[in-house]
């Protein structure tokens, strides 16, 4: 008989302290904005504002992966040297098609950057 998934919640505290560091660092900047929220599912946690769907957070084995609600072509995002993959045809991640492993410190940092970029284009405000 197969073992029941673990929940995001047990996975993240399974992560090396480096991973769980880059984790909060995010969740922290994403809740820096006005008005957005973040919900614990059983595979992620998910940012939104009102019904919108900002981004998620996941784990997949070891590593940290965020799927961000974004256009990776655009010029200022690709100023940034990010390779985002395209998970646009997985149903899951319609709304949130362009995914990062982040394994580093640098594109932990990054993606803060894209994150600050994304926000400023919908028209959201630090808190």
């Amino acid at each position: 008989m197969a073992e029941p998934r673990q929940s995001f919640e047990e996975r993240i505290n399974e992560i090396d302290e480096e991973s769980m560091e880059y984790y909060n660092r995010l969740h922290s900047r994403f809740l820096s904005y006005k008005g957005v929220k973040s919900r614990l599912s059983l595979r992620c946690d998910s940012y939104r504002a009102g019904k919108k769907l900002l981004a998620k957070i996941t784990i997949g084995g070891n590593s940290l992966k965020i799927y961000l609600a974004i256009d990776a072509s655009q010029e200022e995002i690709a100023q940034k040297k990010i390779r985002f993959r395209d998970m646009s045809k997985a149903s899951a991640y319609k709304e949130v098609p362009a995914m990062i492993p982040i394994k580093s410190e640098l594109c932990a940092r990054k993606v803060c950057d894209v994150i600050d970029i994304m926000m400023t284009q919908r028209g959201f405000e630090k808190v």
